[in-house]
């Protein structure tokens, strides 16, 4: 597997690094106790309007940091590129929003594999959206009538 922002090829001996300093970094947080336990990890992937980047959000054991990564998979005969990774922390009650960055002026059209996990080993949940250029359409960006 590439990573797309180094073009080298990526390994996930810095996962347990990151994982570590992510514990270490991550707010200490009073447990709600009328609140039942989140076990699983649920996610929802957006496009981020106004940038090239994915918008994720969902809920995940709660304290516990997550690894979120973002994939894309051109054809059957080219390589799984990572397209960026990132440790993201849950609050008390186990919700997360993040947003992670693609390559800048990536291929519109392509669809991009989201992919949050708990670590160390826990449980993960994927999603897929769609890259789209990062701003919606404008009036400049519309043909005239007149021009039609």
């Amino acid at each position: 597997m590439y990573d797309a922002a180094t073009m080298h090829v990526s390994t996930r001996l810095s996962i347990p690094f990151l994982a570590a300093m992510a514990a270490l970094a991550a707010p200490v947080t009073a447990q709600n106790p009328s609140a039942p336990p989140v076990t699983g990890v649920t996610l929802t992937a957006t496009r981020a309007v106004g940038s090239e980047a994915v918008h994720i959000t969902g809920t995940a054991p709660a304290a516990r940091p997550l690894e979120a990564a973002i994939y894309a998979r051109f054809s059957q005969d080219l390589p799984t590129v990572l397209l960026s990774r990132c440790i993201v922390s849950t609050d008390a009650t186990g919700r997360y929003d993040a947003t992670l960055p693609i390559a800048p002026a990536f291929f519109r059209g392509t669809i991009v594999i989201v992919w949050v996990r708990a670590i160390p080993g826990g449980a993960g949940a994927t999603a897929m959206t769609t890259v789209a250029a990062p701003n919606i359409p404008a009036p400049p960006d519309d043909t005239p009538a007149a021009v039609r």
